[in-house]
């Protein structure tokens, strides 16, 4: 095992459509774009710390269990009263899933900001956030104080979902405050259409660039992602070798495989670097993509490298 990563968010339930016909089967998977995330570096080769409150109910247990099992740490996992597992029923239109959330309160809003002052937190080589947490005031909170306190890199990945958004002014500002604050930022090109719906990738590449990060990633879709550096601007087209089953967990997973060389290896030391990772982390995002249920799909090392991936 090489470095040391937390993973500040979300752990939620989503209920995933596996049939087409019109009376829709869903099973349940763990999920949450931060717990993905967790799970996906830790399988890959980092030791992985997962930060997020959990419900005091049968589905918060069985995830605490879930990451223990996996070996993720859960040392930094509140377990509240009062509320219930959150619960994100989760459609298809082809590949492409569509979100539907149930979270009042939602049970990841719970995450005391005084996790910052935890050792896990001070000596991470990685401090990732990102998704639905970035909403919720006490998390937010945490996250925040996590980037001032930590001595590690720093990543976010917003990925945006606009029907959980209820002041885009705010919401907006919280973006910005985490992008300036961040060392590598990933984004979709469906997260950049719904929070800034009238920014180029080049110009928010710009403002990115101008703050701390060294690198933009900008996924899209089925086809190639960009990464964008100071030195200029790659398109790495996607590891087409794997069916495409369900891309729910197809940026986790490509965060995941960043986030796990950042703590390999640390920050790249030019372009050339950069692309470099972005072509080891396709390669267990097709993986991902090419199963069902986004943090149970995720590959160990040994998968990603047998694929192709080169850590």
């Amino acid at each position: 095992m090489s470095g040391h990563i937390v993973s500040i968010g979300e752990a939620l339930v989503d209920m995933i459509e596996i049939s087409d016909d019109s009376q829709p089967t869903y099973v349940a998977a763990w999920g949450g774009s931060p717990f993905n995330v967790a799970v996906g570096a830790h399988r890959l080769g980092s030791e992985a710390e997962f930060a997020g409150s959990f419900a005091n109910d049968a589905l918060g247990q069985k995830m605490r269990h879930f990451l223990e099992s996996e070996g993720v740490g859960i040392d930094l996992c509140p377990v509240v009263d009062d509320c219930y597992t959150t619960i994100a029923m989760t459609s298809f239109v082809g590949p492409e899933p569509q979100y539907a959330f149930y979270a009042n309160p939602a049970s990841y809003g719970f995450v005391p900001p005084a996790i910052a002052n935890r050792q896990q937190v001070v000596s991470a080589s990685v401090v990732h956030t990102g998704s639905l947490a970035v909403l919720e005031d006490m998390t937010y909170e945490a996250i925040t104080e996590a980037f001032r306190a930590t001595d590690g890199l720093i990543t976010f990945d917003p990925n945006v979902r606009p029907r959980m958004v209820e002041d885009w002014a705010e919401y907006r500002n919280r973006l910005g405050q985490l992008i300036n604050s961040s060392d590598f930022v990933k984004i979709s090109i469906e997260d950049l259409e719904a929070a800034y719906p009238n920014q180029s990738v080049d110009s928010l590449a710009s403002a990115t660039l101008d703050g701390r990060a060294q690198a933009l990633l900008v996924t899209r879709g089925g086809d190639p992602v960009t990464i964008v550096t100071e030195q200029g601007s790659t398109d790495v087209p996607l590891h087409g070798k794997l069916p495409v089953v369900d891309t729910t967990g197809a940026g986790d997973a490509t965060m995941a495989a960043m986030i796990h060389q950042l703590a390999l290896h640390g920050l790249p030391n030019d372009h050339d670097g950069w692309v470099a990772m972005c072509q080891n982390a396709l390669v267990v995002a097709a993986i991902v993509s090419s199963q069902r249920g986004a943090a149970l799909s995720m590959p160990t090392k040994q998968a990603a490298e047998e694929a192709g991936a080169r850590f």
